[in-house]
Order: C-alpha cells, then sequence, then structure tokens
C-alpha cells in the first residue's frame, strides 16, 4: 500500500486538527498546505515541519503541485464547490469538510465533474468512520435491538452573537443546519441506511438572517421517525437514543462518540472504544483504502449519501417558520 500525500486548503482551526491526525499517522504525510495568505501558510507549515516552497499563498498553486495526491478542504461552506472542483481539475483526490456543498444542485455539479475526471472524492463526516459507530451499525444490522423505530439526536452549542462570525453571517453559510445540523441529518441516514418519505421542520431566524435553531422530523416508509434538532444559541446534550422494538443504545457525544451503552432484556452494556489519535484518523484511512484500491468513491460515505443528505437540508430550509 502506497502512502499518500496530502495537502490541506483552508488553515483554521479544524486544519491543525487534521494536520496533527496526519503527522501521527505513518501511511500518510502531509507535504503542502495553501491559504490565502503566505505568511499564514508559511506559520502554519512551519508548525508541522512543512518546506517552506510547499507553504502557498493562493489555492490553486497546491493544487498543481505533483508531489501531492489528496487535498483537504477546511474553508468556510459557501467555497466547497468551487475548490473542490478546482482540485479534481488537477487530478487531486479531495476529502471535503461537512456540509461537502450549499445545497443539491452543487453536490452534483462536483460529483459530476469528480466523475468525469474518475478522481476520488468524499464528504469528510468523520461520526461514520468512527469505531463505536461502526460498532453500533453492526449491532442494529444484526437485530440486537429489534426494528429501530426512533432516532432521537440533538447537536447544539451557544456561539456568541458576533457580527463578524461566519456562523451568523448569511453569505458565508452560516447557522446552525449546515454547521451542526448537518450530523444529525446524516447520522438519520446512517442509521436507517434510506430515504425519509416526509419531512418536517421548524426554524428559528436570527436577526442576521442565519438559522439559529432547527427542529426535524423525518418519516420514513416503514413508520420509522428521526427526531431531530439542532441550534448556535443553545447548548444541548449532543447524544442520540436508538431505539428498537427489543431494546436501545445510547451514544453520548454521537459526533464524535468512543462511547455507548446498549440494553437489551433489561441489562445494560458499555462499550468503549478510544480513539488512536482524535477520531479523524479513521476517515483518513478510509480515503487511503479507497485510493490503493483505484476507487473513486466510498461504500461508508458515497456520493449518493452525500446527495440525499443535501436533498434533506434544502427541503428542511424551504419550510422555514419563523423569522
Amino acid at each position: 500500500m502506497r502512502k499518500i500525500t496530502w495537502g490541506i486548503i483552508g488553515l483554521g482551526n479544524i486544519a491543525n486538527k487534521f494536520a496533527q491526525t496526519l503527522r501521527e499517522m505513518n501511511e500518510v504525510e502531509l507535504k503542502g498546505v495553501a491559504s490565502r495568505n503566505k505568511q499564514k501558510s508559511e506559520n502554519f507549515g512551519k508548525e508541522y515541519g512543512i518546506n517552506s516552497n510547499k507553504c502557498y499563498g493562493n489555492y490553486e498553486d497546491l493544487t498543481k503541485d505533483e508531489d501531492i495526491d489528496a487535498i483537504y478542504i477546511a474553508v468556510p461552506h459557501v467555497f466547497h464547490k468551487e475548490i473542490s472542483i478546482l482540485c479534481l481539475k488537477n487530478g487531486k483526490s479531495v476529502l471535503c469538510e461537512k456540509p461537502v456543498a450549499m445545497n443539491e444542485n452543487e453536490i452534483k455539479e462536483v460529483i459530476s465533474v469528480a466523475n468525469e475526471y474518475k478522481t476520488f472524492f468524499m464528504e469528510a463526516m468523520k461520526t461514520r468512520f468512527l469505531p463505536v459507530n461502526q460498532k453500533i451499525k453492526q449491532w442494529i444490522d444484526e437485530g440486537r435491538i429489534g426494528k429501530v423505530s426512533l432516532l432521537q439526536a440533538d447537536f447544539g452549542f451557544r456561539a456568541q452573537f458576533d457580527l463578524q462570525n461566519r456562523l451568523f453571517k448569511k453569505e458565508l453559510g452560516g447557522g446552525s443546519l449546515l454547521d451542526v445540523g448537518v450530523y444529525n441529518i446524516s447520522y438519520s441516514s446512517f442509521i436507517f441506511d434510506k430515504t425519509p418519505t416526509d419531512i418536517c421542520s421548524n426554524i428559528f431566524i436570527g436577526e442576521t438572517g442565519v438559522d439559529e435553531s432547527v427542529s426535524v422530523i423525518l418519516s420514513y416508509k416503514d413508520g420509522e421517525q428521526a427526531l431531530l434538532y439542532s441550534a448556535i444559541n443553545l447548548d444541548t446534550i449532543r447524544a442520540a437514543n436508538i431505539l428498537g422494538t427489543k431494546g436501545r443504545i445510547c451514544v453520548p457525544k454521537f459526533s464524535n462518540a468512543d462511547t455507548a451503552y446498549i440494553l437489551t432484556n433489561g441489562v445494560e452494556e458499555k462499550i468503549h472504544m478510544p480513539f488512536e489519535i482524535n477520531g479523524m484518523e479513521y476517515q483518513v484511512r478510509e480515503v487511503v483504502k479507497c485510493m490503493n484500491e483505484g476507487k473513486i468513491q466510498s461504500e461508508i460515505m458515497s456520493w449518493n449519501d452525500s446527495i440525499e443528505i443535501m436533498k434533506i437540508m434544502d427541503s428542511v430550509r424551504s419550510q422555514k417558520r419563523f423569522s
């Protein structure tokens, strides 16, 4: 298995975490970074031992670097489509932070380019790849808690109101749904593995025009439901509860989980599967595996998964109730 060399575009907090992950892994190497600010790029590169000539002051130069195999995109949501396409057209495999685009049309455009250029592309929904969540999926498929009928999931935090914060800027894709609500919707897709037949939502729009809190009910053809809540104005528990006809599973901090509880026959069992690094390593390994096998998409986080999740979020936003 060949070592995959990586570049990073967008050098904020999440990029630092990703760089830390790559530094601890043997099967990958961080070779280059790019920011629109050359000094920022060089400062970032110095921290992670990257040669200054691989610290770019624009994105395009990184995408043309022949020493780079794959690029992690960590810029604000509104730029995901543009930069993903730039990378793909230059033959770079892409791991793009969630949400993978702003709407269904955008993600379809990106995937069309990935397919045309036969180049790997995946949304960075690390939650699906965490060992605990993979174990939970196995339990469900084995029927450990019977037929799953209900998912409750929430992800909210109270952000300090700031007109300069991207979370409160509509033009930068601010709001709770795209930032954290995507975790809830993606988790529902992961658990039920099918498309909802009905979508109902209530949205609170704050003074800057972004959704500060969102409630969503997804209904499925066999009576299953997902009750989901996201917020940037409220600290929530951030847990997922999966209820079946024979038991239930509780997943604290489901989006970044290393622990879960399963209750069957009146007996509760705890599993704890600590991360090797910080949780991002599992999605990186999936990219490396797929690239080495010549695949252009992942079966765990497929292109169709990303399209269906974005379609749901488009529907949620079209139903806004309050402003």
